[in-house]
């Protein structure tokens, strides 16, 4: 079990420094030793190898090292295992991963060498200063230099395509050519291990702070019993080994585990590290021991930069951009060889940027928000539309705003892409439950074909009756399209903060996102639940036809929920010691809820403020069956927290909110998340990332303490100062109480919404 590996971490009854080691330096964070050589020598003026070791005190967490010498900085590589420095400082593990090599070149005279380490936190801190003497040598140091494939060139180019603020093509290319790492390997496999890493490469999106580790490694005579992957070495992550790579075993026939040597996985990437980040990989032999075989940096950028938007369509644009980085690289030097691969990569990323990018204006005001019309009488029959039927918010959000049209009288009908649990709750409001099948338009491979399979979609389903269709999420684009087809009016309800060509990215061919865009134009009325939310859209509100509408939480059934379950009795249930403190993270578990930061955060929490950490219970509520549930699985067992586990999803999570003294929210991504809302209901003191719709829902320091999402270190800081400040929890959960009370109860904002859906279907067709 993953359990049983070694766990990095802080040192327990640290052993005092012997009065012998006079060349090991001390800091307020770490212990740090450079090995064969002291302060003083002399070295020819030559590149150079040094070797030692940093291990980190109680309460602080080192990722990565690195060097400076004068104006060039060297990263190391950092995190080699030592079991002789795991003995020495009583660590908890057998191996403490603190070993680190560093090459880099002498000058002659005077060389000031200021040796760094990355904390967790991401403040590069000093750990101790070499001076040597640099003799003439006849060897003379190269600058840095490297190759960018055509791969590489064309993933820069589209985030050159996708500007931020003002910046020029020159500008911005050159920005992005240095997120280029040089070099991009400083480790390989040493003999006898042989691999490569083929992802991540120099630049890569990081999906939701985790990113995908592949390639091939083996031992020339041995059989390696496990790999894993770190970047942070807080906790490594098991890779697959399986399937072979035929070219690998004909570049190596002479070994026999060249054969299958293929390694597969994803490992976590916490957000506050510098970039670029360390990717290390680490081999167990069957005896046991554990070599650190290769490392490589790579900068990982996050879900932000990949879903802005491409700028308006150009073809100068694009010509200037494409002369711009490839100048910017050469100017590093970086050489961009002028290949077949560079132009099929070139034509690639044109007829991307062809299809994605915006060539119309909006209208003059038309993407101005604007309240909705609230006004006009009931439709007497609606057809609601959803991606699936499950316990989650955005379909939970359809089944209430359905209650509600029910009790004043509304024939409903449901069309669902996707089983699931709430049909049984539909159907007892008198609606008719269909299921249809999206697959042909998840396949078709352009726009024409989507709409050929659009037109078949609309075969099968009758709208005749239907006085509107309302669609619920973007995942349901269709309906606006089938409305439009039956010449019948829509109201399109948008959750995700994202854009099109990120959230179908994957999953749809890019040819066939300008007709999910055009629903958009073409739904009656578009309702986005916060201002963040809307922004992502803006390039495709092309008419004055959307509103924001936020959304609701039933106080009453809570306060009913609480009157009748007292907290006492629910800590009962769960099986609460008195004096244990409940902090809660309920959600769906998956990659978008950052369940993965929130158990990092915790393990840091455990190492920061032990006592504190002790009297808490941590459930992440929302667990299912996924390649990502055992992801959390093995990284809950791993980091063996025996206070921290999931649960399985709830149709009724509110005995954990009632049960709770603290609510985290984890995610990379929401609009305006149920969650917050009830935590809000059950008077909670939030902690929350300062994502998209969040913000506007709990405030920052009124509400809720907001972190950056993905930023582990900050969130176990969050965690410590709510769990050890009373009065600041206690001041966050009244006001949130009140701010919910007065803002998004749904005796309040149903109303609302109906008078939305009867203005929308009193419109024109």
């Amino acid at each position: 079990m993953i359990a049983s590996l070694y766990k990095p971490g802080f040192h327990r009854n640290l052993t005092p420094i012997p009065p012998t080691a006079s060349r090991m330096q001390e800091t307020t964070h770490a212990f740090f030793f450079l090995e064969d050589y002291s302060s003083g020598a002399f070295l020819p003026a030559a590149p150079v190898l040094l070797k030692g070791w940093a291990a980190a005190k109680p309460g602080y967490f080192i990722t990565d090292l690195r060097v400076r010498l004068g104006e060039r900085i060297y990263p190391a590589f950092y995190g080699h295992p030592r079991p002789d420095l795991a003995r020495y400082f009583k660590a908890r593990e057998p191996h403490l991963l603190a070993g680190f090599e560093v090459e880099l070149a002498i000058v002659p005279g005077e060389n000031r060498l200021e040796f760094e380490c990355c904390e967790i936190s991401g403040r590069w801190l000093p750990l101790g200063m070499i001076v040597f003497t640099g003799t003439p040598c006849h060897i003379i140091p190269t600058k840095p230099s490297g190759t960018v494939g055509a791969h590489i060139f064309t993933r820069a180019l589209r985030l050159v395509l996708q500007p931020t603020g003002t910046s020029s093509p020159t500008d911005f290319a050159a920005t992005i050519a240095g997120f280029l790492p040089l070099p991009h390997v400083t480790r390989y496999p040493a003999v006898p291990f042989h691999g490569h890493l083929h992802h991540p490469p120099p630049l890569q999106r990081a999906e939701f702070g985790r990113v995908i580790v592949e390639g091939w490694l083996f031992h020339e005579t041995r059989k390696i019993r496990r790999i894993a992957a770190t970047v942070d070495l807080q906790a490594w992550q098991i890779l697959e080994q399986a399937g072979a790579l035929p070219y690998v075993a004909g570049l190596f026939p002479q070994f026999p585990h060249a054969a299958a040597c293929r390694i597969h996985g994803s490992i976590d990437v916490p957000a506050q590290l510098p970039q670029p980040l360390s990717i290390r990989i680490y081999a167990e032999l069957e005896d046991g021991t554990w070599h650190l075989c290769h490392v490589e940096r790579s900068h990982l950028y996050g879900d932000e930069q990949h879903k802005a938007p491409y700028a308006r369509f150009s073809l100068i644009h694009f010509a200037r951009s494409v002369r711009a980085l490839r100048q910017a690289c050469l100017a590093r030097n970086l050489a961009v060889p002028i290949d077949k691969w560079f132009f099929r990569g070139l034509r690639e990323v044109w007829m991307e940027y062809r299809s994605r990018a915006p060539r119309s204006r909006s209208l003059p005001g038309a993407n101005v928000a604007r309240r909705a019309t609230v006004a006009g009488k009931l439709p007497a029959t609606v057809v609601l539309i959803t991606h699936n039927l499950n316990f989650e918010g955005a379909p939970l959000f359809l089944l209430e705003y359905a209650a509600y049209l029910a009790s004043e009288g509304v024939k409903l009908s449901v069309i669902s892409a996707g089983e699931g649990p709430l049909r049984a709750r539909f159907e007892a409001l008198g609606a008719r439950v269909d299921l249809v099948d999206i697959t042909p338009l998840l396949k078709a491979p352009d726009a024409r074909a989507l709409r050929s399979a659009l037109r078949a979609l609309g075969q099968q389903v009758n709208l005749d009756a239907a006085d509107l269709i309302v669609a619920n999420t973007l995942s349901t684009y269709w309906g606006v399209h089938l409305a439009q087809l039956a010449g019948r009016r829509s109201l399109f309800y948008i959750h995700e903060s994202t854009t099109p060509d990120s959230f179908y990215f994957g999953y749809m061919a890019p040819a066939t996102l300008p007709v999910v865009k055009e629903a958009f134009t073409l739904a009656t009325q578009v309702s986005f639940l916060t201002e963040a939310t809307r922004r992502y859209y803006l390039p495709y509100l092309t008419r004055a036809n959307h509103s924001i509408n936020p959304g609701w939480i039933d106080l009453a059934r809570i306060d009913r929920f609480r009157a009748e379950n007292p907290r006492e009795q629910l800590r009962t249930q769960l099986g609460l010691a008195p004096v244990t403190r409940l902090v809660v993270n309920i959600g769906t578990v998956c990659n978008r809820k950052g369940q993965h930061i929130f158990v990092r955060a915790v393990d840091l929490l455990w190492r920061r403020e032990p006592e504190l950490a002790r009297q808490c219970e941590f459930l992440m509520v929302g667990g299912r069956e996924s390649i990502y549930d055992q992801a959390i699985t093995d990284l809950v067992a791993y980091l063996d927290r025996p206070n921290l586990r999931v649960v399985a999803e709830t149709p009724v999570p509110h005995t954990y909110y009632g049960a709770a003294e603290l609510f985290v929210c984890s995610s990379y991504e929401e609009s305006f998340p149920r969650v917050v809302l009830e935590a809000m209901a059950f008077n909670l003191p939030i902690v929350s990332t300062n994502v998209h719709g969040i913000p506007e829902m709990a405030r920052a320091e009124e509400e809720a303490v907001l972190v950056p999402p993905g930023d582990s270190s900050a969130l176990a800081h969050a965690l410590a100062r709510v769990l050890a400040d009373p009065e600041l929890a206690r001041s966050l959960a009244d006001r949130g109480r009140r701010r919910v009370t007065a803002h998004y109860d749904s005796a309040r904002l149903l109303p609302h919404h109906a008078a939305l859906t009867g203005a929308v279907a009193a419109q024109p067709a």
